[in-house]
């Protein structure tokens, strides 16, 4: 022990010392026994056991928070219940409280808040005192206090599980009241709140990935980090299930431990029906905090809404729906992606069972129903004033079933869809001639094959916003000139019974109106321009509408036009009226033989699809250019030679389809920033140019000099009949490998990626059209990035088209910053083809590998190239100029499914320049061999 004791004094007579300077000794004695006492009373809290992922958060935090600003911090931490807030605050609470004068942990604010506040004052002052003697009479003399204390201090405060900024009034009302450099953390399910008290360092906990998830679950189900064999699929079910929330992972990993797998199969089948209730009671305090609209529009989501478009959400349920959505959101109950409402499944079942246990042996008397409750409740005729949404598959039940009885309790329904995914006729179906169901209340009406031939002669639905009958049997909407101010949707497509519709009088307020496929519909209303508010017009189908009325005065809102399919034979000059048109679809009118140059003043339109109208000669308006805003262009299947030079000139054009126009023999030079041109199939009947897209493209691309080559550029080619001679190394597969030269990403001159491929079709199309995506990385990096191509080709299965080329540009602008280094050797490509929304890889790919060497005497280089070409078939690997490929790359990956195969001829080079070598000399080496 004295041996001990000596080297302790020895190692103490080493450290160097504090120097005092200006102060006093006193002082620095003081400042040293007050941080050896902070240290040693340091009593950290417990996070609990099998903490997975805490690292990750620590870091982030840490990395958000700079505790030496000269200022008050506040962090914010919030999400869903039960995603580890607590936790993550407590374990950073046990980082960084040391460094502080004083820190308090209050821990369930919320529910302790609406108890004894003075409780909460006296926790707060003694951390901050570290213990010191104090005495508080009541809440406003506790406030007094912590003032006092908070502004003498540089303290740490994390306040847990706030809702209200009330919950924080006798505590610390506001951030001022805190001397600077101390830190405040929040946590909440509601961010609004947080953001409303000033935090200035919002952190969004994220769910766990699947490795964390994987890992958490199988601490808590097999006391190791992963899961046993016999039981790996039933875990990552569960672990689905759970999607990432650490509380799910938690109570189930620990409630299936030790149990067989009969068991564990059992608790996955409740689990699908009824969420497990400990996890359903953490859950349910969220929903309990909101307001009683706000209940409603969550349950309104929960049980009907899921997955549903946001702003059709918010037209439906009202106008405080938007606010609710938002508030609902803060409170991280529904998620935003992309305009679309996403709810957790957990979520979503809590708000189903709070549904079921509102009435659990009467149906008909909880607010909402659906599927097989609902229907058990029509034809049992038990419906309750109660009820305000009842939505039902229309496949499930005979509507012959309903009576005039069925719905005649329900004065309080609000929603009411009944469904038919197959989108088929039910004609055979009758209601009885006097139906009736109750409308004043009613805001959205959606019933698929409905099966009069008119609406009730008593709907009066002066609430209603939404009405569609998709594949009705309606003739005539309602009868009678009812006013339905509120209503703005109609979609009453497929409806081929139809033969008028509603007058404009009788809803002013239109937006969107869909007749698509209302085959016996002849006319539109004359006063359809006084729509002032309409937004959409969709006629797509109506193959008896022939023409389309007069616009007497500006419609400043309409965006979309749609006359696809129509026989539309020409449009008014007062077209130029819709001067805040975006879209115009004319798409298969086939008696339109050209467009009137009225049309080039619509000064708004992106989009202008006159694919397979019989566009003869001429039919295109040289004023085209006068479509400023212009993005994309279908001329596809049109009878004429040539198009307008003036195209050129339209800026913003990104998209330009002209395949399958027979006669065409040249296209002028194309605007700079085009990015996608489709000409396949076209050209096949002059003998003029039989390789016409490839020697078109070249003087196409003649404005590549000022583009600089930054943007990528795909367009569709015709290939020849069947597999090209020149190619001779086939293999399986839809990859293609590049080894890069060692200074590739260096060079000045280099300028990106030209890819090539060519597919060919089954005999057997199921769908006319197709997307392609190739996908590149580097090396053996997992990461991958993309180059897709949005625009749908269509398939050519005739005898004269049966390939079809797809030449892809990828920029070295575009290249991730991550690969900006001449360290990454190879380049790899793979192709895929999606027909209709499924991607399918090739089942056979015969590939070919160029390295294409700048030259400025071309003929010199498509000699070079073809040499090596011919060197190149040994059937192992090709090797041009040193870039060897190993033949392995190629085999079969994914055997293609849904009765699709294609052949694809992958080509791949980077594409470099020099003071007189541009892409349009890459161009002339395709055309050369004849791809």
């Amino acid at each position: 022990m004295i041996q001990k004791w000596r080297i302790a004094l020895r190692e103490a007579a080493n450290l160097s010392g504090c120097h005092v300077n200006d102060q006093y000794e006193t002082e620095i004695v003081k400042e040293i026994v007050d941080t050896i006492i902070r240290r040693l009373n340091h009593q950290p809290l417990s996070v609990g056991k099998n903490i997975v992922g805490i690292g990750v958060h620590l870091e982030k935090l840490k990395s958000l928070m700079n505790i030496e600003l000269n200022m008050v911090s506040v962090v914010g931490i919030y999400e869903i219940g039960g995603v580890g807030k607590t936790t993550i605050a407590k374990a950073i609470y046990n980082e960084i409280s040391h460094q502080y004068d004083g820190s308090s942990f209050l821990i369930n604010i919320k529910e302790r808040s609406k108890g004894d506040i003075l409780q909460l004052q006296q926790e707060l002052l003694h951390g901050i005192l570290r213990g010191k003697n104090f005495k508080i009479n009541n809440v406003h003399e506790g406030i007094g206090m912590i003032k006092r204390c908070l502004s003498s201090n540089r303290v740490l405060v994390i306040f847990d599980d706030v809702d209200e900024l009330k919950q924080l009034e006798y505590l610390a009302e506001e951030k001022d009241w805190f001397h600077a450099k101390s830190t405040i953390i929040i946590t909440s399910r509601d961010k609004h709140v947080l953001a409303q008290y000033g935090a200035d360092i919002p952190y969004e906990v994220s769910k766990l990935n699947k490795e964390e998830a994987i890992e958490l679950f199988s601490l808590w189900a097999f006391k190791q980090n992963r899961p046993q064999e016999v039981y790996k699929n039933l875990s990552y079910n569960i672990i689905d299930y759970a999607n990432g929330l650490p509380l799910a992972l938690k109570v189930l990993g620990a409630s299936l431990c030790g149990k067989k797998i009969s068991n564990w199969e059992s608790a996955l089948c409740k689990l699908k029906i009824i969420p497990y209730m400990e996890i359903h009671n953490v859950l349910r305090i969220s929903f309990d905090g909101l307001d009683d609209i706000d209940k409603g529009i969550f349950l309104d989501v929960a049980c009907f809404f899921k997955g549903d478009d946001k702003d059709f959400v918010s037209r439906i349920l009202g106008p405080h729906a938007e606010h609710a959505i938002t508030t609902l959101t803060d409170r991280c109950l529904i998620t935003i992606s992309k305009k679309m409402l996403d709810m957790h499944d957990l979520i979503q079942q809590m708000g189903c069972e709070i549904i079921r246990q509102e009435c659990p042996k009467d149906l008909g008397r909880r607010s909402r129903l659906w599927d097989s409750n609902a229907y058990h409740v029509l034809i049992r005729n038990t419906g309750t004033r109660a009820i305000e949404g009842l939505f039902l598959d229309r496949c499930k039940f005979n509507p012959s079933q309903l009576t005039t009885e069925s719905f005649k309790e329900m004065n309080k329904l609000r929603l009411l869809k009944i469904h038919n995914l197959r989108r088929k006729l039910f004609l055979e179906n009758h209601l009885p001639r006097d139906f009736e169901f109750p409308s004043y209340e009613l805001r959205y009406l959606h019933w698929d094959g409905y099966p009069l031939e008119s609406l009730p002669m008593n709907f009066h639905a002066k609430n209603l916003v939404e009405l569609s009958l998709r594949d009705s049997n309606i003739k005539q909407v309602w009868r009678g000139n009812k006013l339905h101010d509120k209503l703005r949707v109609i979609d009453l497509s497929h409806s081929v019974h139809l033969i008028r519709i509603p007058d404009f009088s009788s809803v002013p307020k239109l937006e969107i109106l869909t007749l698509e496929g209302c085959v016996n519909l002849e006319l539109l209303p004359r006063g359809i321009y006084k729509w002032k508010h309409l937004q959409t017009l969709s006629c797509n189908g109506c193959s008896k509408l022939e023409r389309f009325p007069e616009i007497k005065g500006n419609m400043r809102e309409l965006r979309v036009l749609d006359l696809s399919g129509t026989a539309i034979m020409d449009l008014p000059s007062s077209i130029t009226h819709l001067n805040g048109l975006r879209t115009l679809l004319l798409e298969e009118c086939s008696k339109l033989h050209k467009i009137p140059g009225d049309i080039c003043h619509l000064s708004s339109l992106k989009v202008l699809n006159l694919g397979l109208c019989n566009l003869m000669e001429g039919g295109i308006p040289s004023d085209i250019c006068y479509l400023s805003s212009l993005r994309k262009l279908n001329l596809e299947g049109g009878h004429f030679s040539s198009i307008p030079p003036t195209i050129n000139q339209l800026s913003r054009l990104k998209a330009l389809n002209l395949s399958h126009c027979n006669n065409l023999e040249q296209i002028p030079e194309l605007p700079s920033c085009l990015q996608l041109l489709d000409a396949h199939g076209s050209n096949r009947t002059s003998s003029r140019a039989p390789y016409f897209p490839l020697h078109s493209l070249v003087n196409c691309f003649s404005w590549a000099q000022v583009r600089e080559f930054r943007r990528p550029f795909v367009t569709f080619i015709a290939g020849s009949n069947g597999i090209p001679e020149w190619i001779c190394h086939q293999k399986s597969g839809f990859k293609i490998t590049l080894k890069l030269r060692w200074s590739w990403y260096e060079n000045d001159d280099f300028l990106g990626f030209v890819l090539c491929s060519l597919y060919v079709p089954l005999e057997i199309e199921l769908t006319k059209h197709r997307g392609f995506n190739c996908k590149f990385n580097f090396d053996d990096d997992s990461a991958y990035f993309y180059s897709e191509f949005h625009q749908f080709c269509e398939c050519c299965c005739d005898e004269d088209a049966s390939s079809q080329g797809c030449l892809i540009y990828f920029p070295k602008s575009r290249i991730p910053k991550r690969y900006h280094s001449n360290e990454w050797r190879t380049l790899n490509a793979s192709f895929n083809v999606y027909f209709g929304i499924k991607p399918v890889k090739a089942a056979r790919t015969i590939s070919q590998l160029y390295n294409v060497e700048v030259s400025c005497d071309t003929s010199s280089a498509v000699e070079d190239t073809n040499a090596d070409v011919e060197r190149s078939c040994d059937g192992t690997s090709l090797n041009i100029d040193g870039n060897g490929v190993d033949a392995e790359d190629y085999e079969m990956d994914h055997m293609c499914t849904d009765g699709w195969s294609f052949f694809a001829n992958l080509f791949i080079g980077y594409a470099v320049q020099d003071t007189n070598f541009k892409l349009n000399i890459l161009l002339e080496k395709l055309v050369h061999i004849k791809l």
